[in-house]
């Protein structure tokens, strides 16, 4: 009961439906459960099953990739035409790059995060390195930097942690000679609704983090009726892979965007920032809804990323990303040895990486992503035989079978819900944002994630973006700070 007390019946309710089965919504899209070419996003998957999960997989990657209102961030311009999806050679913004940087959310000494409708400006980190303070944007939206964009930072590796695979002390992965030994860089952004949440609650601000998890609770909202003040679409953050692209033959074949893009340098430091064409390569999408409590853990790869080990002895495509398919070991730094992950310090950064899918695509009957994807891509084509989306496939869905609520004062590890498919059966991972660890998925590591601090043990409801959170900067802190600054006579 005392639960009831510090939450209130009709969030405990809320919250708890979601152990009984599916949720329905009062004022959700009408979606019959299977992927269309529209810019609408279903309030929950239509069942609690894998099929379930995977169809409302596929219609968040179509609505995220919608073409963007360049007016109304975070939502999809709905007079652009289904034949419009994934134009071309299109430089516009889609949904999910109007969102937050999580470095516009998260800012140094505890700032507040810059008001959701501000274009977005050039990433501090990448600003100490411009002989400019300026710089012409990139889209309507403003400025897309890919500089600090790592999932996780290494205090002792600072020059590469803009470039790091999650949980690799600072790995990083090159891409093969077809894409000219570029270095992956990412971003991470996430939706309104998770704004709202951290922006109203003050959540911005480190020490504030503890003290809100054990009286509230950090539950980040799940679009339902209790959380309807942040919004009705539920916490949305999105992991996003780009490589730079020098060939224009290349952009029809890709989600492409303008950005200054920022490289490490061996033995420290980074290159003077430039604007140059990037395509996508892979993208995760994960969303909490009364559904999965656990969130949904949602993963995308360009098809020319890297064959599968099943594909090896006659890879079905001309060529790879990330995957040489005349790779000699007698000149190649690694030896053609597949999925070697870097050393910081030891190994250079223009050395690529032979990468494989260790877990194919799931063709199984009950999770047969293969078909969906092939059934999704028809859907596509038949609105645009050219769209680029034609050329990314869904790799595989995590999803929580047993849907546990999370309550005011939770510790890490939080529970993984019994995540589906099972890691023993089928690892969910990315090639490209996990290269290194494939036979784990998203929850292995994200039960552990806890608010700000490094001796913190208060979880942050699966997300590592609490972790970015600062302390505003004491006024005494600030005197000595002027003080070390007077020159001297």
């Amino acid at each position: 009961m005392h639960l009831l007390k510090r939450w209130g019946l009709s969030a405990f309710i809320g919250i708890s439906t979601g152990l009984l089965g599916a949720v329905t919504h009062a004022a959700c899209p009408d979606w019959k459960g299977v992927p269309v070419l529209q810019p609408v996003i279903p309030c929950d998957s239509l069942g609690t099953n894998q099929n379930a999960f995977n169809n409302l997989a596929w219609q968040q990657f179509i609505t995220l990739n919608w073409a963007a209102d360049s007016n109304l961030p975070g939502q999809p311009n709905t007079s652009v035409p289904a034949a419009s999806f994934g134009v071309a050679g299109s430089t516009s913004p889609v949904v999910w790059e109007s969102y937050k940087e999580s470095s516009e959310v998260f800012r140094p000494n505890g700032a507040p995060p810059l008001p959701w409708g501000n274009k977005q400006d050039i990433p501090q980190a990448m600003r100490a390195l411009m002989k400019s303070k300026t710089l012409k944007a990139t889209s309507a939206l403003g400025v897309k930097g890919l500089h600090q964009t790592s999932k996780f930072g290494d205090a002792l590796v600072p020059p590469l942690k803009d470039i790091a695979e999650a949980g690799t002390n600072g790995a990083w992965l090159t891409a093969q000679p077809k894409m000219n030994y570029y270095v992956t860089l990412f971003e991470k952004r996430l939706n309104q609704d998770e704004y709202n949440y951290i922006n109203r609650n003050q959540l911005y601000i480190a020490s504030k983090q503890p003290a809100f998890t054990t009286t509230q609770g950090l539950n980040l909202p799940d679009g339902s009726a209790t959380f309807s003040t942040y919004g009705t679409v539920g916490a949305i953050e999105i992991k996003a892979a780009w490589i730079e692209l020098d060939d224009p033959a290349l952009w029809p074949m890709f989600k492409i965007s303008k950005a200054w893009v920022s490289y490490p340098i061996t033995g420290g430091g980074s290159t003077t920032p430039k604007q140059v064409t990037v395509g996508l390569v892979a993208l995760h999408i994960i969303r909490k809804t009364p559904n999965a409590q656990q969130f949904m853990w949602s993963t995308f790869e360009h098809i020319y990323n890297a064959p599968s080990k099943t594909e090896l002895s006659a890879p079905p495509l001309p060529w790879y990303t990330y995957y040489n398919l005349n790779c000699d070991p007698a000149t190649d730094y690694y030896k053609c040895v597949q999925n070697k992950m870097p050393v910081v310090g030891t190994d250079p950064y223009n050395a690529p990486v032979q990468v494989v899918r260790t877990t194919p695509i799931s063709s199984t009957t009950a999770n047969n992503i293969a078909a969906l994807n092939t059934n999704t891509w028809a859907t596509i084509k038949a609105a645009n035989p050219q769209s680029v989306f034609l050329n990314y496939q869904l790799v595989n869905v995590l999803w929580p079978n047993s849907n546990t609520p999370i309550y005011p004062g939770a510790t890490s590890p939080l529970p993984d819900g019994n995540a589906q498919p099972p890691v023993a059966q089928q690892p969910v991972a990315n090639t490209v944002l996990e290269t290194y660890h494939q036979d784990l998925n998203c929850l292995s590591c994200h039960t552990g994630a806890t608010v700000a601090g490094q001796k913190q043990t208060f979880a942050s409801d699966y997300s590592f973006l609490f972790g970015e959170a600062s302390n505003p900067v004491t006024q005494t802190k600030k005197s000595k700070s002027k003080l070390m600054r007077v020159k001297l006579p």
